[in-house]
């Protein structure tokens, strides 16, 4: 247990009447004066063990499998399998902190498990699975009240074990009557989106600029990774225990961004400086959810006695309403000057205050840190750290981690699936969040049919959709394309990311009809057969974002699941051969079909995906490709009949082997379809406006598509654009159309 902590430290002159009239202190009345040692006011934390141990858990076994379920009325969602209550019966909050947790992944036949936390006092909920555990550094989000239920959440047809081992809580002081007195606090609650509540220091901290995750607050408040920024705190309880917002305005602190004061803090040298993560539950950055932050001044104010606004979560005391008690409160009081790197202003703070933004109130503008207390009731002022100090201007200059630059943020539309050899198909380009930054000019539309990237200008459909129109191409030729933006801060970002390494792809065609689709959503029939693995057998799951491994991270069509091999951050296959079997499709109802699907290859030896085609529902198997790395995801077709015979009991088998005990060895498949793929050619190769006649518009089309070196004026189809193209043009027009 961890009792109040009031941290004695040699930083300011809290408590003690300066000068009235602001005057700047000499050497020596400074030394004294700073040596002072001053009670930096934080709410209490206790650290209580609870150990608690669910066991292993299995959802089959708790649940039964999912006809049984179906049967009783119930869905194959996940449900609670195994639950318990935390409880400490005189916390106003608590915040849980797990040992050890393991989670079955999704497989073809059940989804993945998860925590679920529920606050007794409330119901707010946070939701757990593997990804955000991480994130949260095996901790839970803040909760109200004393207790809280944790739950296991399974499927029914989950084979895997699940087991959360909690090791204790962080829990809010012990509730009990205030009796606090002091002078009058002129402080009123507020609701300013851009401030924020430290935890568990209890701390104020505030979000800046445009980049939509930094913040900035006092040094000595010590922002680390796992604490956690708060926003639209409630009300306190009627014993001053502090409340805590949903968890989806909690936000974990990205322990790599943070930077503090170096050295000794003194005052007017007070700063932190950290970014914090995206919520794992909404996906959202501060900012996006908040909507608004505080701009930075670029220079010194005057000393001209300008209200100073002072935004926090200071403690407080009689006879302020205890409910009042570490919720955002604000305060307007006059600008009494600079002294150095400090700052002075007779604003109302209390203990919990530091970090606060100090805000110039006539212009809107942040000009320091709140840091250190100095009025009384006698006078004097309170004081902080000028923004202006030259190492919070060098951390400003050189952030790290989460609190790095971020590029515009945006999202291509998905790939058609094929596209007409005359092009024209629009594809556009939507931009979420432009995290401050401005495009130059507009973006551009790399496109490769086939004798590469040729670029594009995308035109504005609105602030924030761009459109650029595919080329014509050649039928049956794979077209593959990005977006690529450069802003004015000089950055070059790619959409998808990667660029030339993960484009979209589509296919030129005249006509398209799919006879069989699986995006693998659902177990749609596919089977896994496993030789000697030890890990990273196929599965069927979504990939892991963060992954190390190699492997894929998304899957390649879009609909969120893939099969694919060793989805642990460092995990790949390892030990044997893993392969997956499809159903059996009746082929002979397919015109000329043609087996399509996305593949993912990395290794580093000689490994192969190994592709067969079995025209006897698998008694024989006829070898089809062996697919080396690949550059991310690429499409492979294959023409049926170029291999067997279409039949009525036709399957498809695709296998790859770890053939070394220390190599790598990643795979994916994806966008399975079996599909009639048609070019049916043009009667009037010469009728470039498809209208069906020749006149003086289709020789303007032709000389444009030439002057651009389109593939639809390649007549003599060499990959030359010379007078022989011409000349055939010409030919075919005198020619005329049938």
């Amino acid at each position: 247990m961890v009792s109040m902590r009031s941290c004695l430290a040699l930083l300011s002159i809290a408590g003690v009447a300066l000068s009235a009239h602001g005057a700047d202190l000499d050497s020596a009345q400074r030394t004294v004066l700073e040596s002072i040692p001053v009670e930096i006011l934080e709410p209490d934390v206790r650290k209580i063990s609870i150990p608690v141990d669910s066991g292993p858990v299995i959802g089959s076994v708790e649940l039964g499998n999912t006809s049984n379920q179906k049967q009783l009325g119930h869905s194959d969602i996940q449900q609670a399998v195994w639950s318990t209550v935390v409880r400490v019966e005189d916390a106003a909050w608590l915040r849980l902190e797990f040992d050890q947790v393991d989670l079955s992944s999704a497989t073809s036949s059940s989804r993945e498990s998860y925590l679920r936390v529920t606050s007794l006092l409330d119901g707010y909920e946070q939701y757990l699975d593997f990804d955000a555990l991480q994130i949260w550094g095996n901790t839970s989000a803040y909760f109200n009240g004393n207790a809280v239920r944790v739950e296991i959440m399974a499927s029914a047809d989950s084979i895997g074990a699940d087991r959360v081992r909690i090791a204790g809580v962080e829990a809010s002081p012990s509730v009990s009557p205030a009796s606090i007195c002091g002078t009058v606090d002129d402080r009123v609650p507020s609701s300013d989106p851009r401030d924020a509540r430290l935890m568990p220091i209890g701390c104020s901290a505030w979000l800046f600029s445009d980049h939509g995750n930094t913040f900035l607050t006092a040094g000595h408040c010590s922002p680390s990774g796992g604490n956690v920024v708060q926003f639209n705190v409630p009300f306190s309880s009627a014993g001053g225990g502090y409340q805590n917002p949903p968890p989806q305005d909690q936000y974990v602190v990205d322990g790599a961004s943070t930077q503090v004061t170096p050295g000794s803090i003194s005052l007017g040298n007070d700063w932190g400086f950290f970014g914090a993560f995206d919520n794992t539950g909404t996906g959202l950055s501060p900012l996006a959810a908040q909507g608004d932050s505080h701009t930075l001044a670029t220079s010194t104010i005057p000393n001209d006695g300008r209200p100073i606004r002072i935004t926090g979560y200071g403690t407080t005391s009689s006879p302020v309403s205890p409910t009042w008690n570490g919720i955002q409160k604000t305060h307007v009081g006059p600008f009494r000057g600079y002294s150095g790197n400090v700052v002075r202003y007779t604003t109302d703070t209390t203990g919990g205050n530091s970090g606060s933004v100090i805000l110039d109130e006539n212009n809107n503008i942040a000009i320091g840190i709140h840091t250190n207390a100095g009025c009384s009731s006698s006078g004097g002022w309170n004081n902080g750290c000028n923004l202006f100090n030259a190492g919070l201007q060098n951390a400003l200059a050189n952030p790290t981690g989460i609190a790095g630059p971020r590029t515009i943020q945006g999202q291509p539309s998905p790939a058609p699936d094929f596209v007409s050899p005359n092009g024209g198909e629009l594809v556009d380009l939507v931009i979420s969040n432009f995290h401050g930054r401005t495009i130059v000019g507009s973006p551009t539309l790399f496109v490769d049919t086939g004798s590469g990237y040729q670029p594009t200008d995308a035109i504005m459909v609105n602030a924030t959709t761009f459109s650029a129109a595919l080329p014509a191409a050649d039928c049956g030729a794979d077209m593959s394309y990005y977006f690529q933006i450069e802003d004015t801060d000089g950055n070059t970002t790619f959409y998808p990311e990667g660029g030339e390494s993960s484009p979209l792809h589509t296919i030129v065609l005249d006509d398209l009809i799919v006879g069989v689709s699986d995006d693998f959503q659902t177990a749609a029939g596919w089977t896994e057969n496993n030789i000697g693995v030890t890990a990273g057998n196929f599965e069927r799951l979504a990939p892991l974002v963060e992954t190390e491994n190699g492997g894929p991270a998304s899957d390649a069509d879009g609909s969120g699941v893939c099969y694919i091999t060793g989805r642990g951050i460092f995990e790949d296959l390892d030990g044997g051969t893993t392969q997956i079997t499809s159903n059996f499709y009746d082929t002979t109802t397919i015109d000329d079909p043609v087996v399509s699907f996305w593949a993912w290859v990395n290794t580093e030896d000689t490994e192969r995906m190994i592709v067969e085609f079995s025209p006897n529902v698998g008694i024989t198997w006829f070898p089809v490709d062996e697919i080396d790395d690949t550059n991310g995801w690429e499409i492979k077709r294959y023409r049926i009949a170029d291999y067997t015979d279409p039949t009525a009991i036709f399957k498809v088998r695709i296998t790859i082997t770890d053939e070394g005990a220390d190599s790598l060895v990643e795979a994916g498949v994806d966008g399975f379809t079996i599909s009639t793929q048609t070019c049916e050619g043009s009667d009037c190769p010469a009728d470039f406006t498809g209208e069906g006649d020749l006149n003086f518009l289709d020789v303007s089309a032709f000389l444009a598509a030439f002057g651009n070196q389109e593939a639809a004026a390649d007549f003599e189809q060499d990959g030359n654009f010379n007078f022989l193209d011409v000349s055939a043009f010409l030919a075919a027009f005198g020619t005329g159309c049938p």
